[in-house]
């Protein structure tokens, strides 16, 4: 085990060049921290705000302002790294634009430890947008809120966070919080954010966002427009994993992604699945680019069921997903356990390829062994 917990330095704040060089065991809230004290802005936000930029680094990850912003390998502009020999190496830097060669520093970014030791992260920052507003938008079913979302991505205006949730999770959440949702009465909503610099900036956009989900059968509109109002609304979608692990004995994550257009039919597949498998399935997710956050619950059942019961589970899920042109992981990565699921979604000659870098940037294969799709 490689532990970095003491590489959590923060080494260069270049404002020239809008950069922030820090070491890969800085934490992700630590980042939001240093730079917005500043008047700077780190977009990517997944829901683990404890976890390190690194770890971030090495499964590209998104979260909620992915739709508006891009993720994490967006917002990387150079790495240092050591490779399985000890050789050090820099690749990118504060440029802008790189058409130098491979792209080396986008190959090793998701590629989740198997190619290279991150030792140093060059990040991209963006100024700080002074406002944001969120709406809180029920609609009576699932189909219409998710049939929304292309209406309102198609749009000039582009919402920072586009989520969707269903009633029975803000119910969980709501009892493991002890606090009441602003509202819970609706079988579905979308929680959409926006930012500007100014609040006629954002009205701009969210008029009209406004009006394209009523067109679609939106029961009201909440909308949070103070730093309270909003916090509460946030707060609760970020404790939703916490209060579905909170209502079972155990249980394991699919973070599948499809394309947006399927996002509502495979939640739909998904509510007749644990119907057909006997066992309780939450879900949750970024509607804005069809990444979705499937948990199976385990409950009662023996171990053995369990076990039986998940692998079928999951079978059917990541087979679902493929006929959808889908993808195995949106953000969380493959590491041990999704390792089948994405052989069997790549084909023969995509994976030889990956192995051959893999033997390229580790021909003994010493670092993290065993992980993505290499034995």
């Amino acid at each position: 085990m490689l532990d970095t917990t003491l590489m959590n330095h923060f080494l260069e704040l270049d404002e020239k060049n809008l950069t922030l060089t820090l070491e890969p065991g800085v934490l992700l809230m630590e980042i939001s921290a240093y730079v917005e004290e500043r008047g700077f802005f780190y977009p990517p936000d997944p829901g683990e705000k404890s976890a390190t930029i690194g770890g971030n680094v090495s499964t590209n990850a998104g979260g909620m302002r992915a739709v508006k912003y891009g993720v994490t390998r967006d917002y990387v502009r150079g790495l240092e790294l050591v490779l399985a020999d000890g050789t050090i190496l820099e690749v990118g830097g504060k440029v802008v634009k790189n058409s130098s060669g491979y792209d080396l520093k986008d190959m090793v970014i998701g590629s989740e430890g198997t190619l290279a030791v991150v030792t140093k992260i060059t990040l991209k920052l963006l100024p700080l947008p002074q406002k944001n507003v969120s709406l809180l938008v029920p609609f009576p079913t699932l189909a219409q809120a998710i049939g929304t979302v292309p209406l309102i991505v198609k749009s000039k205006a582009i919402p920072t966070a586009i989520e969707f949730m269903e009633r029975e999770v803000i119910m969980d959440a709501e009892e493991y919080l002890g606090r009441k949702f602003p509202d819970n009465q609706a079988d579905a909503y979308l929680l959409l954010k926006f930012d500007g610099n100014t609040m006629e900036e954002i009205a701009s956009y969210y008029d009209g966002v406004a009006q394209i989900c009523l067109d679609q059968g939106a029961v009201d509109l909440l909308i949070a427009d103070t730093d309270e109002r909003s916090d509460s609304i946030w707060k609760a979608r970020s404790a939703f994993l916490e209060a579905i692990k909170s209502s079972t004995s155990a249980m394991d994550e699919v973070d599948v992604v499809v394309p947006r257009s399927h996002v509502n039919e495979f939640v739909e597949y998904i509510h007749g699945l644990q119907h057909e498998l006997g066992l309780r399935i939450k879900c949750f997710g970024h509607a804005g680019d069809g990444n979705l956050h499937v948990y199976l619950l385990k409950d009662n059942l023996s171990d053995d069921d369990w076990h039986r019961v998940l692998e079928t589970g999951m079978e059917k899920m990541y087979a679902r997903a493929k006929t959808m042109d889908g993808q195995v992981s949106g953000e969380h990565g493959i590491g041990l356990a999704k390792r089948p699921y994405l052989k069997e979604s790549l084909d023969a000659p995509t994976i030889r390829l990956m192995q051959h870098i893999k033997d390229a940037f580790d021909p003994n294969h010493i670092l993290n062994p065993h992980k993505v799709c290499f034995e």
